[in-house]
Protein backbone atom coordinates (compact mmCIF):
# COMPACT_ATOMS: atom_id res chain seq x y z
CA UNK A 1 0.00 0.00 0.00
CA UNK A 2 1.20 3.28 -1.03
CA UNK A 3 2.31 5.70 1.85
CA UNK A 4 0.49 9.31 3.32
CA UNK A 5 2.32 12.17 4.28
CA UNK A 6 -0.31 14.58 6.42
CA UNK A 7 0.49 17.79 8.38
CA UNK A 8 -1.14 19.44 11.19
CA UNK A 9 -0.96 23.10 10.91
CA UNK A 10 -2.47 26.31 13.03
CA UNK A 11 -1.42 29.18 15.32
CA UNK A 12 -0.14 27.89 18.91
CA UNK A 13 -2.77 26.73 21.27
CA UNK A 14 -4.71 25.58 18.18
CA UNK A 15 -4.63 22.18 19.49
CA UNK A 16 -2.39 20.70 17.13
CA UNK A 17 -0.35 18.15 19.26
CA UNK A 18 -3.31 17.61 21.35
CA UNK A 19 -4.91 16.22 18.12
CA UNK A 20 -1.83 14.44 16.53
CA UNK A 21 -1.40 12.50 19.71
CA UNK A 22 -5.19 11.39 19.42
CA UNK A 23 -5.12 10.96 15.95
CA UNK A 24 -2.60 8.46 15.69
CA UNK A 25 -3.77 6.84 18.32
CA UNK A 26 -7.30 6.46 16.72
CA UNK A 27 -5.42 5.14 13.27
CA UNK A 28 -3.23 2.85 15.41
CA UNK A 29 -6.53 1.11 17.01
CA UNK A 30 -8.18 1.01 13.30
CA UNK A 31 -4.23 -0.98 12.33
CA UNK A 32 -2.90 1.94 10.02
CA UNK A 33 0.59 2.08 10.54
CA UNK A 34 1.24 5.63 11.57
CA UNK A 35 4.77 7.13 11.85
CA UNK A 36 3.97 10.57 14.49
CA UNK A 37 6.53 13.03 14.14
CA UNK A 38 7.24 17.13 14.78
CA UNK A 39 9.44 20.16 13.64
CA UNK A 40 11.58 21.55 15.12
CA UNK A 41 12.51 18.14 14.84
CA UNK A 42 14.04 16.23 18.03
CA UNK A 43 17.54 16.21 16.87
CA UNK A 44 20.73 18.62 17.46
CA UNK A 45 19.47 20.41 14.46
CA UNK A 46 16.14 21.13 15.82
CA UNK A 47 18.35 21.63 18.90
CA UNK A 48 19.61 24.56 17.33
CA UNK A 49 16.08 26.06 16.06
CA UNK A 50 14.92 26.03 19.58
CA UNK A 51 18.00 27.53 20.68
CA UNK A 52 17.49 30.42 18.24
CA UNK A 53 13.60 30.87 19.38
CA UNK A 54 14.58 31.37 22.47
CA UNK A 55 17.54 34.17 21.81
CA UNK A 56 15.50 35.61 19.37
CA UNK A 57 17.87 35.61 16.33
CA UNK A 58 17.37 37.52 13.33
CA UNK A 59 14.27 36.06 11.03
CA UNK A 60 16.50 35.15 7.77
CA UNK A 61 18.95 32.82 10.20
CA UNK A 62 15.91 31.79 11.99
CA UNK A 63 14.61 30.52 8.82
CA UNK A 64 17.65 28.97 7.48
CA UNK A 65 17.65 27.31 10.38
CA UNK A 66 14.41 25.94 9.87
CA UNK A 67 15.38 24.56 6.85
CA UNK A 68 18.17 22.44 7.64
CA UNK A 69 16.32 20.87 10.17
CA UNK A 70 13.51 20.36 7.75
CA UNK A 71 16.32 18.93 4.97
CA UNK A 72 16.85 15.85 7.13
CA UNK A 73 13.48 15.49 8.26
CA UNK A 74 12.28 15.51 4.66
CA UNK A 75 14.43 12.70 3.87
CA UNK A 76 13.29 10.62 6.77
CA UNK A 77 9.97 11.27 5.65
CA UNK A 78 10.17 10.29 2.55
CA UNK A 79 11.65 6.69 3.58
CA UNK A 80 8.43 6.16 6.00
CA UNK A 81 6.10 6.98 3.25
CA UNK A 82 8.24 4.76 1.22
CA UNK A 83 7.67 1.96 3.05
CA UNK A 84 3.78 2.39 3.22
CA UNK A 85 3.27 4.20 6.45
CA UNK A 86 1.03 7.19 7.16
CA UNK A 87 3.31 9.73 8.34
CA UNK A 88 1.39 12.88 10.55
CA UNK A 89 3.47 15.77 11.46
CA UNK A 90 2.79 18.53 13.85
CA UNK A 91 3.97 21.50 11.75
CA UNK A 92 6.14 21.00 8.78
CA UNK A 93 7.14 23.88 6.37
CA UNK A 94 3.71 25.39 6.37
CA UNK A 95 4.50 26.76 9.80
CA UNK A 96 7.55 28.52 8.69
CA UNK A 97 5.57 30.30 5.71
CA UNK A 98 3.16 31.32 8.23
CA UNK A 99 5.69 32.08 10.70
CA UNK A 100 8.67 33.41 9.75
CA UNK A 101 6.69 35.10 6.92
CA UNK A 102 5.74 37.34 10.11
CA UNK A 103 8.77 37.93 11.39
CA UNK A 104 9.89 38.75 7.64
CA UNK A 105 6.94 41.27 7.36
CA UNK A 106 8.41 44.48 5.71
CA UNK A 107 12.00 43.00 4.86
CA UNK A 108 10.51 41.44 1.28
CA UNK A 109 7.76 42.38 -0.64
CA UNK A 110 6.54 39.23 -0.54
CA UNK A 111 7.68 36.96 2.44
CA UNK A 112 5.44 33.94 1.98
CA UNK A 113 6.08 33.87 -1.52
CA UNK A 114 10.06 34.18 -0.97
CA UNK A 115 9.87 31.55 2.11
CA UNK A 116 8.18 28.98 -0.50
CA UNK A 117 10.68 29.78 -3.10
CA UNK A 118 13.88 29.05 -0.87
CA UNK A 119 12.13 25.84 0.41
CA UNK A 120 11.13 24.12 -2.46
CA UNK A 121 14.54 21.97 -3.02
CA UNK A 122 13.70 20.92 0.41
CA UNK A 123 10.48 19.99 1.20
CA UNK A 124 8.03 17.25 0.57
CA UNK A 125 4.77 18.30 -0.45
CA UNK A 126 2.17 16.95 1.82
CA UNK A 127 -0.52 15.07 0.65
CA UNK A 128 -3.04 16.68 3.06
CA UNK A 129 -2.72 19.67 5.72
CA UNK A 130 -5.47 19.86 8.36
CA UNK A 131 -5.59 23.65 9.58
CA UNK A 132 -6.84 23.81 12.84
CA UNK A 133 -8.88 27.14 12.80
CA UNK A 134 -8.77 28.86 16.31
CA UNK A 135 -9.19 32.87 16.32
CA UNK A 136 -6.13 34.22 18.43
CA UNK A 137 -8.30 35.26 21.53
CA UNK A 138 -9.14 31.67 22.13
CA UNK A 139 -5.69 30.50 21.17
CA UNK A 140 -4.36 32.76 23.88
CA UNK A 141 -6.65 31.66 26.61
CA UNK A 142 -5.52 28.58 26.20
CA UNK A 143 -2.03 28.84 26.71
CA UNK A 144 -2.46 31.91 29.45
CA UNK A 145 -1.39 29.14 32.14
CA UNK A 146 2.12 27.96 30.40
CA UNK A 147 4.75 28.99 32.58
CA UNK A 148 7.35 29.68 29.63
CA UNK A 149 6.01 31.34 27.13
CA UNK A 150 7.84 32.38 23.96
CA UNK A 151 7.78 35.51 20.98
CA UNK A 152 5.83 33.94 18.97
CA UNK A 153 2.59 33.87 21.64
CA UNK A 154 2.17 37.31 21.72
CA UNK A 155 -1.28 38.63 20.24
CA UNK A 156 -0.23 40.82 17.49
CA UNK A 157 2.28 38.22 16.23
CA UNK A 158 -0.25 35.39 16.69
CA UNK A 159 -3.03 37.68 14.43
CA UNK A 160 -0.52 38.03 11.88
CA UNK A 161 0.43 34.32 11.62
CA UNK A 162 -3.34 33.64 11.55
CA UNK A 163 -3.65 35.63 8.86
CA UNK A 164 -0.97 34.04 6.77
CA UNK A 165 -2.64 30.81 7.73
CA UNK A 166 -5.49 31.76 6.42
CA UNK A 167 -3.95 32.88 3.34
CA UNK A 168 -1.94 29.65 2.87
CA UNK A 169 -5.39 27.56 3.51
CA UNK A 170 -6.94 28.56 -0.01
CA UNK A 171 -5.00 25.83 -1.51
CA UNK A 172 -6.49 22.67 -2.23
CA UNK A 173 -4.72 20.67 -0.31
CA UNK A 174 -5.80 22.15 2.80
CA UNK A 175 -8.32 20.88 4.68
CA UNK A 176 -9.95 23.74 7.39
CA UNK A 177 -11.18 22.37 10.92
CA UNK A 178 -13.10 23.91 13.34
CA UNK A 179 -10.12 24.09 16.15
CA UNK A 180 -12.43 25.54 18.43
CA UNK A 181 -14.79 22.21 18.85
CA UNK A 182 -13.18 19.95 21.73
CA UNK A 183 -10.28 17.77 20.72
CA UNK A 184 -11.84 14.82 20.83
CA UNK A 185 -14.00 15.38 17.91
CA UNK A 186 -11.51 17.22 15.84
CA UNK A 187 -9.62 14.42 16.04
CA UNK A 188 -12.38 12.20 14.81
CA UNK A 189 -12.89 13.85 12.11
CA UNK A 190 -9.29 14.05 10.58
CA UNK A 191 -8.58 10.72 11.56
CA UNK A 192 -11.77 9.56 9.40
CA UNK A 193 -10.53 11.21 6.68
CA UNK A 194 -6.96 10.36 6.73
CA UNK A 195 -7.95 6.85 7.26
CA UNK A 196 -10.43 6.96 3.94
CA UNK A 197 -7.62 8.64 2.06
CA UNK A 198 -4.27 6.41 3.22
CA UNK A 199 -6.91 3.37 2.25
CA UNK A 200 -7.69 5.13 -1.22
Amino acid sequence: MAGLFATLEGIDGSGKTTVAAKVAGILEDSRVPVVRTTEPTRSWRGDAVKWAIERSVDPVTESFLFLADRESHTARIRAWRAEGKLVLSDRYADSTYAYQGARLEGTRDDPIAWLQEISRPLVLVPDVTYFLAVPPDVALARIHDRPRKVRFEERAFLEAVDRNYRRLAADPRWVTVDGVSPMEDVAALVAADLGVRYRG
